[in-house]
């Protein structure tokens, strides 16, 4: 995992019409607009060349627009890297400018995940770290993650960006789980395709998003079956309960079949005795009841009758 500290500025410079420049980072902009029509935006090489004999190229190729100010028309998403040189080639500075249609639906560089959501977030256990997942477009080739940040009460929450840019790994060290949760956390998200921008915002609990690890089922006698709460549980288990739902499900079924003869139950014990004659599957999946928010995902035992073996 790669750590990235932003910093972001929070001046907004309003430009003609229904658009507007915003500071996100150094070297990066983001022109704001509600519709895609052309945009005229200045650009600055910086204080310290003023004098000096400038010229800008736009994603590497030279543009007539010379000198430390210049401005430039951005028509619809066509944002660009607009770099700065000296007469003799040499690098000075470079801005980022990137195109984010405020008004535009989401969905052009992140999908939804199964939950309807863009960013989907988890956590293992009550020890305060979480992780927060999104989905690329498949078609958006040119992506990249710009600036995340998560807060709470103001405060920051120490969060990496996964290897793949496909998620984020946070720990609030100051997150009691004995107590209640004053606030919630608030999570930002800003992602780019080329250079159009989209941003993902989320606002929750960890009491909201805990979802346990999978069970361990183990068959202790002919379908007699038995599990222990995940390893990665928080505990003692009597400070953080978990309560469970079994199904049993015809063979040759996944654990979300709900066809007939199906049987189902919710229950806090530990251990379950199936009374059937024919091949089954047995599933059981963990919860906090003390939240009725987020499942587990199944774990399962396939149970084949009139054989000498059982498939795990």
């Amino acid at each position: 995992m790669n750590k990235i500290v932003f910093f972001i500025l929070q001046a907004v410079l309003q430009l003609a019409g229904s658009t507007s420049l915003r500071f996100l980072k150094p070297n990066v902009e983001v022109l704001e607009v509600s519709d895609l029509s052309s945009s005229e935006v200045s650009l600055h090489c910086g204080e310290q060349y003023e004098g000096e004999q400038i010229h800008w190229e736009r994603n590497g190729e030279s543009i007539s627009e010379t000198g430390n100010r210049i401005t430039v028309t951005i028509d619809g998403l066509r944002g660009g890297n607009f770099t700065c040189h000296r007469a003799n080639g040499d690098l000075l500075s470079y801005t980022l400018l990137l195109v984010h249609p405020v008004k535009f639906s989401k969905g052009g560089v992140l999908i939804k995940s199964s939950d309807g959501e863009f960013v989907s977030c988890t956590a293992r256990n009550y020890n305060g770290q979480f992780h927060c997942s999104w989905k690329w477009h498949q078609e958006r080739t040119k992506r990249a993650v710009v600036y995340f940040t998560a807060l709470r009460n103001s405060s920051l929450i120490n969060c990496t960006l996964d290897s793949d840019i496909s998620g984020l790994t946070c720990i609030d060290k100051e997150y009691c789980p004995y107590s209640e949760e004053p606030r919630s956390i608030n999570l930002t998200l800003f992602v780019r395709n080329l250079y159009r921008l989209e941003e993902h915002q989320r606002t929750f609990f960890i009491r909201d998003i805990a979802k346990p690890d999978k069970v361990s089922i183990t068959m202790i006698e002919d379908d007699v079956f038995e599990w222990r709460p995940p390893q990665t549980w928080s505990f003692p288990c009597s400070f953080f309960p978990l309560s469970y739902e079994v199904k049993v499900v015809p063979n040759n079924h996944d654990c979300d079949f709900t066809g007939n003869r199906v049987e189902k139950m919710e229950t806090n014990e530990t251990h379950y005795k199936v009374n059937i004659k024919k091949s089954y599957t047995f599933c059981v999946r963990a919860q906090d009841p003390l939240t009725n928010k987020v499942w587990s995902d199944w774990s399962h035992h396939h149970k084949k009758k009139h054989r000498h073996t059982s498939e795990q």
